[in-house]
């Protein structure tokens, strides 16, 4: 049967009807389509990158991809600030009036509106903009790349129709990439939101116009929240799914998902893109995590052999010591045997290098070396080795030389020891809260949030890091570490913060200091009479006299920054966090203080200024239809309107010693000051 099937197949008339059934369809269709142009079918083939680099960093994900989102982000936004003591309500350009009020009918404020709140009932947004209590502003805000939702940051505020934000509080302002985009031009995503009480330059005198100190300029501390995270996106030279999918397993070999966390480190897109979020432990050392990323092996099959070859590169190409550092570091534990031959290495630059990645993965054989650095004065790499030396844990000997170090006569290594060991003291305190929580909940664990929250509050003083910390009034924090030479620091930046050393710091006596023209008195004719406090309020009128005050400094703070209520009637000035600083500075300058008086010079407008890389932006499209704009960029140091004044462009540098000048800007040496009150 199989044979006679075959010969029917393969039969004369049999051919002729297939040839037929397959030949003239396809003439029929050509003759149909004879017209038309045949469509070629697109070929999408990625271009070969390649780079230029040294061969001991081949294999790195920096070699084979380019890393993007690793700037700020500026965002910016017309915001609306109330509280003012009649210093806003000028003239405002209709394109920002336009824009706030809309914004304000969109949440419900009108003419109608009844609340009962005294400063908008019955009003319309025009005439809230027009009351000599309310202005509007400029807010701008640089978001750290890869950052999380509910991530805070500070914020930059210019008054726009104000000649004061003195006392202003920033209603909620929504704040979106690039400048403020009021004017018709496309709405860019909303990355975060923004409020909180407006902190004006802390040695202003409060109500005053005439001491050269800006005030239609002036800063929300951690007031800004995001409310779009963001990634880090890694961008592969030549995609592939399989070179993907091996950086991805790197990453997260390298980062491993911490307990809180819901989403790897790393998570592939497709063959050319892989998506990045910076993991917690980083939040507060980004730039640390992004050399450790690019520095990151992709191969993780032999990490021996790596370890191995790049500790070789440490000492036989020197100028790789960074690099090779970073390396060593992405690599873990299974670096250690061969970084911690070279933590003796005569030569500087091996040797510092291995310490780093040695500190940064926690050995303690790096404690001694580094110990060595950090005692040594006139060296410029103390403060990197009290930064390093904090890294190890459970460390007694590490606890007991910052401490030494708080004695430095050195001022930045006075600074750095504190702040390093303030950190050791947090981190303790959160374990130990975090044990008694479980403990209490039968062994369920507590949030990460609420530790945080709880350990910040108050840091007991133990014997071992002999540093404080407690939250006054709700306002900021008071650190007191008890060692060297009386100093009081201030920041002005993120939390705010007054930081007292010195062993029991308090008012010198006889006594005499006034600030802000007088309004603030503090007195004692002789040291065995009590100081005496007199204040009038510019705003209220209010005059408060008090005939025994603490002279304690601590407690003196307290007093200021208190706000008697009912539930508390304790005496108390009510003043702000910036009012205190002024005040503090004003007794220091009349020697009411016997301490030295340092600030931090201002990272948040240097911060802006790095986020602005040329004069326009991109906002990028929100749908595969829409157009990638360019938006010119609105300069933070520059003025809004008018005669207005900003901050001058500066770069960050630690700390600032706080001088007085002259009206020809010469500095007054505190030994010219007025001795009356001398014994």
């Amino acid at each position: 049967m199989t044979r006679r099937l075959s010969a029917r197949l393969n039969s004369p008339l049999h051919i002729r009807t297939l040839v037929y059934a397959l030949v003239v369809p396809a003439l029929l269709l050509s003759g149909c389509n004879r017209n038309k142009k045949p469509v070629p079918k697109p070929i999408i083939q990625a271009p070969s990158i390649s780079q230029d680099i040294p061969a001991p960093l081949r294999g790195t994900i920096g070699a084979e991809a380019r890393i993007s989102g690793t700037e700020p982000t500026l965002v910016s936004g017309i915001g609306f600030v109330v509280g003012l003591d009649g210093t806003g309500g000028l003239t405002i350009p209709e394109q920002y009036a336009a824009h706030l009020e809309r914004e304000m009918g969109l949440n419900g404020i009108g003419i109608g509106n009844s609340d009962g709140n005294t400063n908008i009932s019955g009003k319309t947004p025009g005439q809230l903009l027009r009351d000599p209590n309310t202005a509007a502003v400029i807010v701008q805000a640089a978001i750290p790349p890869g950052a999380r939702a509910g991530e805070s940051f500070d914020l930059y505020v210019r008054a726009i129709n104000a000649t004061s934000l003195e006392g202003g509080r920033l209603w909620s302002t929504e704040l979106r990439i690039g400048p403020p985009s009021a004017f018709g031009n496309p709405q860019a995503r909303i990355l975060g939101n923004a409020k909180g009480p407006i902190f004006l330059n802390p040695f202003a005198e409060p109500g005053g116009q005439y001491d050269g100190v800006t005030r239609d300029v002036g800063r929300v501390l951690d007031g800004g929240s995001v409310s779009f995270p963001t990634k880090i996106e890694i961008i592969l030279n030549n995609p592939s799914h399989l070179r993907a999918r091996q950086i991805v397993t790197a990453i997260n070999s390298a980062f491993p998902l911490p307990p809180g966390e819901r989403e790897p480190t790393a998570r592939g897109k497709d063959e050319s893109l892989i998506l990045v979020q910076i993991p917690s432990e980083f939040a507060d050392d980004r730039d640390h995590f992004l050399d450790l990323l690019s520095h990151i092996t992709i191969d993780q099959s032999y990490p021996e052999v790596y370890a191995r070859r790049y500790a070789q590169t440490l000492v036989n190409q020197p100028y790789l010591a960074g690099d090779m550092s970073f390396c060593l570091e992405a690599l873990g534990e299974r670096a250690l045997p061969f970084i911690s031959d070279l933590y003796d290495h005569p030569e500087l630059a091996p040797r510092l290098a291995a310490l780093r990645a040695g500190a940064e993965l926690g050995d303690a054989r790096v404690v001694k070396p580094l110990q060595t650095i950090a005692l040594t004065a006139d060296t410029k790499y103390q403060t990197d080795a009290i930064a390093l030396l904090s890294k190890i844990d459970q460390s007694v000997l590490v606890d007991t030389t910052l401490r030494e170090l708080l004695a430095e006569p050195t001022l930045a290594v006075r600074v750095e020891a504190y702040e390093r060991l303030m950190e050791r003291a947090l981190k303790a305190r959160r374990q130990r809260i975090a044990r008694m929580i479980t403990n209490s909940k039968g062994g369920v664990e507590a949030s990460r949030t609420q530790i945080e929250a709880l350990s910040r509050v108050h840091v007991p003083s133990d014997p071992l890091r002999g540093v404080s910390r407690e939250l006054v009034a709700g306002k900021f924090f008071l650190d007191i570490v008890p060692f060297g030479d009386p100093l009081v620091y201030i920041t002005q930046q993120n939390e705010p913060r007054i930081v007292l050393f010195g062993e029991d710091l308090a008012l010198s006596k006889p006594l005499l200091a006034t600030a802000w023209s007088d309004r603030l008195m503090l007195t004692a004719e002789t040291y065995n009479d009590p100081v005496r406090l007199y204040f009038r309020d510019e705003k209220t009128r209010v005059v408060s006299t008090m005939d025994d005050v603490p002279e304690n400094l601590p407690s003196l703070i307290k007093l200021l920054a208190h706000q008697p209520s009912p539930e508390d009637p304790r005496p108390g000035l009510g003043f702000s966090y910036a009012q205190v600083v002024g005040a503090l500075y004003q007794i220091s300058f009349d020697r009411g203080i016997d301490a030295a008086f340092t600030t931090e010079q201002d990272r948040l407008l240097a911060d802006l200024l790095s986020a602005v890389q040329s004069d326009e932006i991109a906002i990028r499209p929100e749908t595969s239809a829409d157009e990638q704009i360019l938006i010119p960029v609105d300069d933070p140091s520059a003025p809004v309107v008018g005669e207005n004044q900003a901050v001058v462009r500066e770069r960050r540098t630690l700390l600032v010693p706080v001088i007085r000048t002259d009206e020809e800007g010469n500095e007054i040496p505190r030994e010219d000051v007025p001795a009356e009150r001398e014994e």
